[in-house]
């Protein structure tokens, strides 16, 4: 599932048994709203500024240049940002070779967005050495058939095992993902050395890969490789159906009969409309009746044989919630069985109280919340109406919430008149409202998003209210329990402080939020019971990245410089490239995390990316 957070996507695919751990980002927000979510897959983009706009700044000179530039003068590059972020690519290039093998492999796929921009003749090479970094790690996928035999709770030795193959297919995935869009035909002649799991996720890659290159007959071959298989890719296949041309109903209809195939093997269930229910939401019309209502009574059936704990859909409209999953179910449904068989209808709805009330308000189902979920593709710029989904009913937490935040932007909006006003009355707001289960803990700043809702009304008025107000929120977040749950409040206020020209007001907020998450890192290096996972995913690196792409907004130099300051090289060396492909304007990998203690009988993953701005 995928869910949208003030400005995040959040993806979060768990693996095994999921057991999350104290205070782990759980809940989303949009930038109106709030939402929960889990899955799919994802890249994470920020446009930097300019070189020229963060060497402008008087109370920050310029650092000096990587000491690799002085190695590196043989290379023309030309461009500013080229001057000081290939530089920075080229020595983690070398680097990386003399790094354990999950570390080389995850380092040579990130230097190699950037040396697109540097040494496009060393990506693929890059690329390669990175899938070959994995196959150096001996777990496989046969584990998955020993645990029948172990019986109850697993071992720590088959944690350990678990994860290092959670490791090894993820860290495969992102690069034959890379590798595809540079050469198609070297990433097919890798594929069968990378797990069966990777296998099948790169294939719906391939789908949708020559989907967009408008290869449709090469597309449909691919997934017709799906016919046994019960990990079918609802996404890819709904793109490629949506993409195919009026007259080549014939081949939709071949796909649809795949994914009811697949359907009926494994049950799919996604929120949001990408799965073989939204399949049939979208394309009924395209489909022989007589199959559609085959494949209704397929998904209803599977809805009332599971033990779903039911779902809320957060929309532009407010939540909707049902206690169980087949009352979603009739909700999305209903409207399509309607024109089709209104006894049957009528039948299946009196059984269903809460999709009668919520067919009430949204007569069309879930395309009444998203009318994006049609069979036609989305326009440029048309926003989805769902902006999250999540398993389970609505919770009365999250609800108090959304009224806690709508009062932080209604304050916000009282400083266009008086913003003195508004940030005394800021003040009376709580400084965070805890929320959620144990083991999924969030923590959300009221006090801190309305002293930022202030700034951003005050800052072209009442600049130095503006200032206050970013001030007040800076004090607010010292003593927040889970730091990484403030890193949008820390940057949009660096941004507003950027765009008020207040330098060093901006270093200053940007200085405070890494020591906040400084004690993140504390988490994850704790002697105790530390961080097994990968340091490249921690959730204390993801938590500086967040706040290291924002400084680079308006300095670079002063981004690297703090970067430098961590005490750990590996760290070091992952948040610099990744300042490095950023800085030059190419997609990064998406910023995973993940959690690995001893402690925890689970392990658990999350993605993050966010949108472009």
């Amino acid at each position: 599932m995928v869910n949208e957070c003030n400005g995040l996507v959040t993806t979060v695919t768990v693996r095994g048994e999921p057991d999350w751990p104290v205070g782990w980002p759980f809940v989303m927000m949009s930038a109106s709203r709030l939402a929960i979510a889990m899955k799919a897959a994802v890249t994470l983009v920020l446009a930097f500024a300019t070189l020229t706009w963060g060497q402008s700044a008087n109370s920050h000179p310029a650092q000096p240049v990587p000491k690799s530039q002085s190695t590196s003068s043989a290379r023309k590059w030309l461009a500013p940002k080229e001057q000081l972020w290939c530089p920075v690519l080229e020595s983690a290039l070398g680097g990386a070779t003399a790094a354990d093998p999950p570390m080389r492999s995850y380092l040579l796929d990130a230097v190699a967005a950037g040396l697109s921009k540097c040494e496009p003749g060393k990506v693929r090479t890059a690329l390669v050495d990175s899938f070959v970094a994995t196959l150096a790690m001996p777990e496989n996928e046969d584990i998955w058939q020993r645990f029948p035999s172990q019986g109850g709770r697993l071992d720590q030795e088959t944690r350990e095992a678990i994860y290092k193959l959670e490791t090894k297919q993820r860290l495969q995935e992102v690069v034959l993902t890379q590798l595809l869009s540079v050469d198609e035909l070297k990433t097919e002649s890798l594929l069968p050395q990378s797990e069966p799991e990777v296998r099948v996720d790169l294939l719906g890659s391939l789908v949708s890969h020559e989907t967009v290159a408008k290869k449709f007959d090469r597309a449909i071959s691919l997934l017709s490789r799906f016919a046994s298989d019960d990990r079918f890719p609802y996404r890819e296949a709904t793109e490629l159906m949506l993409a195919l041309p009026p007259t080549r109903d014939a081949d939709r209809q071949d796909i649809f009969r795949l994914a009811m195939a697949s359907d009926s093997k494994s049950h799919s269930f996604s929120v949001e409309g990408d799965d073989f229910a939204g399949m049939i939401v979208r394309f009924w019309q395209h489909i022989p009746p007589a199959l559609v209502l085959d494949a209704i009574h397929q998904v209803l059936d599977a809805a009332s044989s599971g033990h779903g704990t039911g779902v809320t859909l957060n929309g532009a409209s407010g939540l909707v919630g049902f206690t169980s999953d087949r009352d979603f179910r009739v909700f999305e449904l209903l409207p399509v069985l309607r024109q089709l068989d209104d006894e049957e209808a009528d039948k299946i709805l009196k059984d269903s109280q809460q999709a009668q009330l919520q067919l009430k308000q949204f007569p069309n189902g879930i395309q009444s919340l998203d009318p994006t979920i049609r069979d036609t593709p989305a326009q440029e710029g048309e926003q989805r109406g769902l902006t999250g989904g999540s398993m389970g009913p609505p919770d009365q937490m999250l609800q108090l919430l959304e009224k806690s935040q709508a009062r932080a932007k209604e304050i916000g909006r009282w400083a266009d008149d008086n913003p003195r006003q508004a940030i005394a009355a800021a003040a009376s707001l709580p400084e965070s409202v805890p929320f959620g289960s144990k083991g999924a803990e969030m923590e959300f700043f009221p006090r801190a998003q309305a002293y930022v809702a202030i700034a951003r009304t005050a800052m072209k008025k009442n600049p130095s209210a503006a200032r206050d107000a970013l001030e007040e929120m800076a004090t607010s977040l010292k003593d927040a329990a889970h730091p990484y749950h403030a890193l949008e409040l820390w940057g949009e206020g660096m941004t507003i402080a950027k765009e008020m020209g207040e330098l060093e007001l901006a270093v200053k907020l940007f200085r405070s939020g890494m020591e906040q998450v400084d004690k993140l890192k504390n988490e994850d290096t704790d002697s105790d019971d530390p961080n097994l996972a990968l340091k490249a995913w921690w959730p204390s690196v993801w938590a500086y990245w967040w706040l290291v792409k924002a400084a680079a907004q308006f300095s670079p130099h002063t981004a690297l410089e703090q970067v430098r300051a961590i005490k750990d090289p590996e760290i070091v060396a992952v948040l610099e490239v990744k300042l490095a492909d950023n800085g030059l304007g190419v997609l990064a990998e998406e910023s995973i995390t993940m959690v690995h203690k001893k402690s925890s009988s689970r392990n658990s993953w999350s993605e993050f990316r966010a949108p472009e701005k």
